[in-house]
């Protein structure tokens, strides 16, 4: 379970702009990188703040609203379960739960605080779904990210 924490607080010193990803990772024990680089870089892919609105100069998006954020916020979850302490604890615990097939965690309060949500959560998920006309979960984070559909070559030819 530590390895969720460990994302969650990357998250929030993301957010608290307190380093980059890459320095913020360096912090880790070398043994849990690269698992919760993975976590860290695909929660982040379903988030779309305004900090990247303004960065890609995008005015008119498909969401007003993360997806993630949305699915946490529908299903009560923050407000219902006390050992949830943190939206980032929330996001990379849902993330994890919707997209990636399960939480990858021994058996716990705060796994067992999500896995009450759990048909809530998917409920939701598939509501969003269909609302932003996506088919796969894949298409909801492009749909965030609008970087993520592009390649280098793409962003920046070099002629």
């Amino acid at each position: 379970m530590n390895f969720y924490f460990d994302a969650a607080k990357i998250l929030d010193r993301l957010d608290a702009k307190h380093g980059s990803v890459k320095s913020l990772l360096s912090t880790l024990p070398e043994k849990s990188r690269k698992r919760t680089a993975a976590l860290v870089i695909e929660t982040l892919k379903c988030r779309l703040d305004d900090v990247l609105r303004a960065f890609v100069n995008v005015h008119t998006l498909l969401l007003d609203k993360p997806a993630l954020a949305e699915a946490i916020a529908a299903a009560n979850l923050l407000k219902e379960e006390k050992k949830i302490t943190s939206h980032s604890l929330a996001l990379v615990l849902v993330h994890d739960l919707l997209l990636s097939g399960g939480i990858q965690a021994g058996d716990g309060p705060v796994k067992q605080a999500i896995l009450r949500h759990k048909t809530r959560l998917r409920g939701e998920w598939q509501r969003l779904k269909i609302k932003r006309g996506a088919k796969t979960d894949g298409e909801m984070a492009l749909a965030d990210d609008v970087r993520a559909g592009r390649s280098w070559a793409v962003q920046f030819p070099l002629s």
